[in-house]
């Protein structure tokens, strides 16, 4: 392994081209980081104190000072630290490629709808630092991280630092009387409006309007609120928030309706059980920005030319709200869910 410092970034070189989960380790006599990286954006979160710049100063002290550092780095792609100055960040950013690049907290460019733009047409993967949700990004609910410190805490035990998930894909609380309140104003709102036999179901036309809504209805009425897992990172701080202060509030996030549909097997395509299970392994992030965008382009693509199966985001044929069709769909959804809709 080589380290290389060029254009203001840091670089840590690996191995081959980027493609599904990488698995790092950076390691000192009494330091350890082990973790995981699936997606092209994960989230890393959590207060001072907690590992976050040292993961980061590890990075580039390595890449520095190589093997004279002290510092072990395993990785099979490049591992890249940005480092040059704040109003050259797209230029930097620009010049890399196939690689996992890590910013750090301080830089406030990461919110800004350019660099969105502009990371969307890299062939990379990016590790933010972050104390405030990226609202310009659609980054999954279950790639926002905290750092855990585990093992022992004087010489010479070594200390172990691993990612956990801060958000599970559900909340839940005990209700009864229930609304509906969907993300999608489509395909997705156009289903769960069908299926709602019980109960009534809204649509709030869109992520940035849902926590609003909640709050709203919440005043009187229990909730479950659902939305698209794989873009709805930025938002889950507020409604995780809400519905733990309010206590009438469920919250169910799949990574997308689109991955409902294709979990519940009424679409045949090939290698579709390996393509769920390690949805990383088939996924362009340079294609698809988030996998939401690569679920709906598998439906689409599977189904196309066929006059009853045709999906389209906009449009639901009849075929998944009839009958057995709607039940198979219904069965992915998670017990409580699915009682309270029929």
């Amino acid at each position: 392994m080589v380290a290389a410092s060029g254009f203001g970034a840091v670089i840590v070189y690996g191995g081959e081209a980027m493609k599904g989960k990488h698995h790092i380790i950076i390691e000192t006599g009494r330091i350890k980081y082990e973790f995981d990286i699936r997606r092209n954006i994960t989230v890393i979160q959590g207060d001072s104190a907690t590992g976050k710049t040292t993961l980061i100063d590890l990075l580039r002290l390595y890449s520095e000072n190589q093997m004279d550092s002290g510092i072990h780095v395993q990785s099979d792609v490049p591992c890249v630290v940005f480092s040059g100055m704040e109003n050259q960040w797209k230029l930097i950013i620009e010049s890399i490629d196939g690689s996992i690049v890590f910013v750090d907290e301080n830089y406030g460019f990461i919110h800004t709808k350019e660099f969105a733009e502009t990371i969307q047409h890299t062939d990379n993967y990016y590790v933010l630092i972050t104390r405030r949700p990226l609202m310009e990004l659609p980054y999954s609910v279950q790639e926002i991280y905290g750092i855990r410190t585990t093992g022992k805490y004087h010489f010479p035990e070594k200390i172990f630092h691993e990612f956990y998930p801060i958000y599970q894909e559900m909340v839940w609380n005990s209700l009864k009387d229930t609304i509906i309140l969907v993300e999608d104003s489509k395909a997705g709102f156009r289903f769960f409006e069908s299926a709602s036999e019980k109960v009534t179901c809204i649509s709030a036309e869109g992520n940035a309007n849902l926590y609003l809504l909640a709050k709203k209805l919440t005043v009187a009425d229990n909730l479950i609120v659902i939305a698209d897992g794989a873009a709805f990172g930025a938002f889950i701080e507020r409604m995780v928030a809400l519905a733990e202060i309010k206590g009438n509030v469920a919250l169910y996030f799949p990574e997308s309706f689109e991955w409902l549909i294709l979990k519940s097997g009424l679409v045949d395509i090939p290698n579709l059980h390996r393509i769920l299970e390690e949805p990383e392994k088939y996924i362009d992030s340079v294609r698809y920005f988030s996998w939401e965008r690569f679920f709906t382009a598998l439906l689409e693509k599977a189904t196309q030319g066929d006059p009853v199966r045709e999906y389209h985001k906009n449009h639901l044929p009849d075929y998944y709200l009839e009958g057995k069709n709607k039940v198979q769909i219904l069965k992915e959804l998670p017990d409580r869910i699915r009682e309270e809709l029929q």
